[in-house]
């Protein structure tokens, strides 16, 4: 028993599940990912996950409080759009490879089916005439990261460094995506499309610290900052930053449950014509406004097999803050199943 708990301790609480997806790591397009550290599942040295995510953005949001559609829509440009709904669902796809004891390596790809709404201010008030609905799927970004264990010493922090490239692998262009309403252009931002256009580099840290308990997981607190490129239509996502601090317990011999705190910061979004007066676009979620928010997520993880594991997290928002008024989801949900093979 205790052999087990200390074997998913050493490589889950080293590892960040990259959103991202949407994420990917974070957010695309008003579509929050999940900002979730990968500890407590099973781990060989090829482990194979998939991993399904739904995020609903439905809460109008302006600075640290909820407001109102009435609100939104007086403090929007005439004939602007003022951003309603998101709602993604994502299947992740992941591979790791452990080279040795300090190298490891992984690759994601993304699968997104998005539901995207809003509203074109032609009157002062709310009239579903001018409401536009985007639904579209496809290919997301692929991102490629390696770790290195920097120290690993008896009774010393287990330190870890990593470093990424997200590759503009997914889907840029949807049908569909430029409209005409009542005689205005009304069109799906590049952030809002399953694959951003950009190549983006990633670079983080996890620092674990294993506890006195047999039965439990390591405290591990990590940060992985994303610097976005410049990607479809000359349009650039905000850069990202995530920190987490995460735990666990193992209840029983196949069972451990799961805790972490997690942080997630995203810049505004720009788009090449504001880039040189340095004015950033500013409407909707984190594909315009910039944005910081808390999580709390538990979590269950069970080995239903050897070297296979279930995944279930619910990602709670306890604080947020944006920049200008946004669309936010009140929670996350991300399921998941890992197969690891080889020692």
């Amino acid at each position: 028993m205790i052999a087990r708990v200390r074997a998913w301790c050493a490589a889950g609480g080293a590892l960040l599940l990259s959103a991202l997806a949407a994420a990917p790591l974070h957010a695309t397009c008003g579509a929050e990912g999940c900002p979730i550290v990968r500890a407590g599942a099973t781990s060989g040295r090829f482990t194979f996950d998939l991993r399904y995510q739904e995020v609903t953005q439905d809460r109008l949001w302006n600075g640290s409080a909820a407001t109102t559609l009435e609100a939104l829509i007086a403090e929007s440009e005439a004939h602007g759009e003022v951003e309603l709904y998101t709602r993604t669902r994502s299947w992740v796809a992941e591979g790791l490879m452990r080279l040795n004891a300090r190298w490891t390596l992984s690759a994601s790809l993304p699968y997104l089916k998005r539901e995207h709404r809003h509203w074109l201010r032609h009157v002062p008030r709310y009239d579903a005439r001018f409401l536009d609905t985007f639904e579209y799927q496809g290919l997301g970004d692929a991102t490629l990261l390696a770790q290195c264990g920097a120290l690993q010493r008896p009774r010393l922090p287990r330190v870890t460094l990593q470093g990424g490239v997200k590759l503009p692998t997914g889907r840029q262009h949807v049908p569909d995506q430029e409209r005409s309403n009542f005689g205005f252009e009304s069109h799906l931002e590049p952030a809002a499309r399953p694959g951003s256009g950009s190549t983006d580099w990633l670079a983080g840290a996890v620092v674990s610290q294993a506890l006195p308990w047999s039965r439990a997981l390591p405290v591990s607190a990590s940060v992985l900052m994303r610097w976005n490129g410049l990607g479809t239509d000359d349009y650039r996502m905000g850069e990202e930053l995530q920190a987490a601090l995460a735990t666990g317990v193992a209840v029983a011999p196949r069972v451990t449950l799961l805790a972490q705190l997690n942080w997630a910061a995203h810049g505004a979004d720009e788009a090449r014509e504001h880039a040189a007066a340095g004015e950033a676009v500013s409407h909707g979620e984190s594909l315009h406004s910039g944005s910081r928010s808390l999580f709390l997520t538990p979590g269950v993880s069970v080995e239903v097999l050897p070297g296979l594991s279930v995944l279930a997290l619910y990602q709670a928002r306890l604080w947020s803050h944006s920049e200008s008024a946004t669309i936010l989801a009140g929670d996350h949900l991300l399921l998941g199943t890992s197969v690891a093979l080889g020692k």
